[in-house]
């Protein structure tokens, strides 16, 4: 028996005015938001724990488009620029899957009766690529004040603080000079502290390398929406379930070990053979005892009127005892 949770899809497209909210915002009410959520509509998201921004390309089908006040031309004149979309199940998960703003638009007709409007959205984008930092800290500040700082800095182009790592840096003895473009200062702050930095739907998630978000483990298995079986491989343990928004990269995920598939691997006493110089090397992802994993790539596809409607997933391995990422601990 499957999980009861996941069955009658549920989904929501807002299109919202940008002076309405912020993105991470709450939704805002009917006056100032565009509601598709009854269009067909399909959807490709790209998410992944790495600072350049997360993407997401929707397609929206026969949306009127006969007069220069119909909804295709609305949304192409720029009065409504930021995407939030929510997707999940109706008497299960539901939740916000993507928050941005739309960078482009593709008008396009697939046959003489039916057209579709592409809009292609990106995550923070602006605050990543606009936002600058001019402030100085006085002598004695911590990792966490300066992470704070720079993270301020981008708060007028839409982004704020999420998820923070606990300070691992060390305190500063003399005064700090920020200034410059706000990512690059991120980039270093947070390699000082072995973490890493994303944006996550308008929000900054700072994890350590070896760590993971906080949160209770998504369990994948047969019964509870996995599709297919996992697989190792050298870049982590790939792994396909039914779209879920609980999934977000850098949270953990549970995984049924016996249903992965494996690889073939060297033996490592076995005599090396000439025309093969990587024999006895091969890097490939652990397996964990007890089936805990990180989320490090998040791809989630649907399509309110097909089939399509899976979360594609790439995780590394945590030690049982340790509770560190593998790879990194």
């Amino acid at each position: 028996m499957t999980d009861s949770s996941q069955f009658g899809r549920k989904a929501s497209l807002f299109v919202i005015r940008p002076s309405v909210t912020a993105p991470g915002s709450v939704i805002p009410s009917a006056a100032g938001a565009l509601d598709l959520s009854d269009m067909h509509f399909t959807f490709k998201i790209n998410q992944a724990d790495v600072e350049s921004p997360n993407n997401c390309v929707i397609r929206i089908f026969n949306l009127s488009d006969g007069s220069s006040q119909s909804t295709v031309q609305t949304i192409i004149k720029g009065e409504y620029s930021r995407v939030v979309l929510q997707a999940g199940y109706e008497n299960g998960a539901f939740g916000v899957i993507f928050d941005g703003n739309v960078r482009q638009f593709r008008k396009g007709r697939l046959n003489a009766t039916d057209t579709y409007l592409d809009l292609l959205c990106a995550d923070g984008d602006l605050g990543y690529n606009f936002s600058v930092a001019n402030q100085t800290l006085a002598a004695g500040s911590t990792s966490a004040q300066r992470t704070a700082a720079i993270i301020k800095s981008m708060n007028p182009l839409g982004l704020s603080a999420g998820s923070l790592a606990p300070s691992t840096g060390g305190v500063l003895p003399r005064g700090k000079v920020l200034f410059g473009m706000s990512r690059a200062l991120m980039r270093a702050e947070v390699q000082t502290q072995g973490a890493t930095w994303s944006i996550q739907n308008g929000k900054i998630n700072v994890i350590p390398l070896d760590g993971y978000l906080p949160g209770e483990a998504v369990v994948l298995d047969a019964m509870s929406g996995m599709v297919g079986l996992p697989e190792q491989t050298d870049n982590g343990i790939k792994v396909r379930c039914l779209l879920n928004p609980k999934i977000t990269p850098g949270g953990l995920v549970k995984i049924d070990n016996k249903a992965i598939n494996q690889v073939l691997k060297a033996n490592p006493n076995a005599a090396p053979v000439p025309f093969n110089q990587w024999t006895g090397i091969q890097l490939l992802a652990d397996v964990t005892s007890d089936g805990l994993y990180r989320v490090f790539v998040a791809e989630h596809e649907g399509d309110t009127r097909g089939v399509a409607w899976y979360s594609d997933l790439i995780c590394l391995a945590v030690d049982a005892v340790t509770k560190k990422v593998k790879d990194f601990g």
